[in-house]
């Protein structure tokens, strides 16, 4: 737990703000993901490869939870999970094919494998194309420029 809590610290508060230098000495999370569909998984993909992030099938295995599902509603997803199982029945029971809005949430995983929500990000499910930043712009995939959840 206090490895990951390092982790976090190392990661939020050193690479976001910059140093090339202690950006080389954290290395990136690796991230459990939940995406029910299609585009959910490909918005997964695309979050992964621009935080530089890797991910892992054994939730063991993860520094974090990244949770990707489109929905209508304000907040999707509950603050915290009991069990993978519960936290995997939310988000499939979200209009993961239909949904107004991307929610992105990554939850904490507690040594007794149960969930707590770190952060939540909500944009437009049809500006997928245009978060795509240029060659020149900031990395951030998100349309208001910041680097969440990247750092």
């Amino acid at each position: 737990m206090q490895f990951r809590s390092l982790l976090f610290t190392a990661l939020f508060g050193t690479v976001g703000l910059g140093s090339s230098h202690s950006a080389a000495l954290a290395q990136a999370p690796i991230a459990f993901v939940v995406a029910p569909s299609v585009s959910t998984q490909l918005e997964a993909r695309r979050m992964l490869r621009v935080c530089r992030w890797t991910d892992t099938t054994l939730v063991r295995d993860a520094d974090l939870v990244l949770v990707v599902v489109r929905s209508s509603g304000t907040y999707p997803m509950a603050p915290s999970y009991d069990s993978l199982k519960w936290l995997r029945d939310a988000a499939n029971s979200q209009m993961n094919d239909s949904g107004a809005q991307f929610h992105v949430y990554l939850y904490s995983i507690r040594q007794d494998l149960s969930f707590l929500q770190l952060s939540h990000q909500s944009y437009d499910a049809g500006r997928i194309a245009a978060l795509i930043p240029p060659s020149d712009a900031s990395a951030s995939p998100y349309p208001s420029g910041t680097l969440f959840p990247c750092g």
